[in-house]
């Protein structure tokens, strides 16, 4: 069955983009969000996912695009957030490190499909649908690292 993970875009006043680190391996950067579980829409999983990573608490706002990966037999609804506040965060057993990061200076271990979504939050693209074909080295886009296909 298809995974259905929902991310955010959450950006602070210097338009940079909040990014976590994970605790686990690959203890790599990703953006904040995870799974939609049984009974719970999309919008109610953003929320709760972007607070227990963060603490922050938010409005999700525009759908910057949907995200899917046939060969993970996973699809990411991705969503540009508005913070409305940010409380208290420690790093946990999910979470080793939060941080708000400028798009010329993103982490070297992102994933080719963390990048695609962070080049469409940063560029400004609504509604964009793409289609991973497999986990291969991203392409240079515009300054950031995006991806392989787009459909629409």
């Amino acid at each position: 069955m298809t995974t259905v993970g929902v991310f955010a875009a959450i950006f602070d006043e210097d338009r940079r983009i909040l990014c976590v680190r994970r605790a686990y391996a690959p203890r790599n950067w990703t953006l904040p969000g995870g799974r939609v579980e049984e009974n719970e829409s999309p919008i109610e999983a953003l929320v709760r996912e972007v607070a227990e990573e963060t603490g922050c608490d938010v409005d999700p706002g525009e759908l910057v695009g949907v995200y899917a990966a046939p060969f993970k037999d996973d699809l990411v609804l991705f969503f540009e957030c508005t913070l409305r506040s940010r409380g208290e965060w420690r790093p946990d057993a999910e979470i080793a490190e939060v941080s708000c990061m400028p798009a010329d200076a993103l982490p070297d271990d992102l994933t080719s499909r963390t990048r695609a979504r962070i080049a469409d939050a940063f560029s400004g693209v609504r509604g964009v649908v793409r289609v991973f074909v497999d986990d291969a080295p991203s392409v240079e886009v515009g300054g950031i690292s995006a991806i392989p296909k787009r459909i629409g």
